[in-house]
């Protein structure tokens, strides 16, 4: 057989035979009839049926409707290790005030890109309470379900 052919019948463009289908009709290659897959079918016949993402979205939008007053927490992340001080309050659905003036540039923004995945992965908001001239960096994060105020962070923030 020349390459060409093998190439044609690889990709399913060759000659079709009745032959070919013999493999496939062999009762020993046909994982369908054997024991295991019998027994892992039956494990799985009385699941529930896979919901959509419709059902999951419809769900969670229906828990996010409730607001509630939140807890403003303010932190001062001295390096990057202190990213779960910003995290575990953020998760537990209170407002995080960042004051980023004690740490360097690079550490700063890695804190900043770590509060954007939050805010992005709990439906956040996120506020920068400074000026873009001023001395202090302050970030604040917001959970979706939260009543806060911009002018509430910076009081936190002792910006007002």
């Amino acid at each position: 057989m020349s390459f060409k052919n093998s190439m044609m019948e690889f990709f399913g463009l060759g000659a079709y035979s009745p032959d070919d289908d013999a493999y496939y009709d062999d009762p020993a290659f046909d994982d369908r009839r054997s024991d295991s897959y019998s027994r892992s079918n039956e494990r799985y016949a009385g699941a529930a049926p896979a919901r959509s993402y419709d059902d999951y979205a419809e769900r969670e939008s229906r828990s996010y409707r409730e607001e509630r007053e939140a807890s403003i927490i303010s932190v001062r992340p001295r390096n990057y290790n202190d990213a779960k001080d910003i995290g575990e309050p953020f998760r537990d659905g209170d407002a995080v005030v960042m004051d980023l003036s004690g740490v360097d540039k690079p550490t700063a923004m890695r804190l900043i890109d770590f509060a954007a995945g939050l805010c992005f992965a709990a439906r956040g908001k996120m506020h920068k309470l400074t000026r873009s001239g001023e001395n202090h960096l302050v970030f604040a994060i917001v959970p979706e379900n939260a009543r806060t105020s911009v002018p509430e962070l910076e009081r936190v923030a002792a910006l007002r």
